[in-house]
């Protein structure tokens, strides 16, 4: 049964691509400014960088429509 578990979950290219990534991430050489994770390593900081806005803001039409929510920043 070990068998078939391990199949169907190796089978999954989410599973496949989380296991490459998390290899890679841990094995290439480089510092945390060259695999771009220094952006993330203040919160405050990373949410107000524009770039970081930019990507992951709403709409205009759907941002308005939820001006209400605390945590969408409007």
């Amino acid at each position: 049964q070990v068998n078939y578990v391990l199949n169907t979950v190796l089978s999954l290219n989410m599973v496949i691509a989380f296991l490459v990534a998390v290899i890679l991430d841990n094995t290439v050489p480089g510092g945390r400014q060259e695999r771009g994770l220094y952006v993330w390593s203040e919160a405050e900081e990373a949410t107000r960088e524009p770039s970081f806005l930019k990507d992951y803001e709403l709409p205009f039409k759907i941002g308005r429509a939820f001006w209400w929510v605390k945590c969408m920043g409007l």
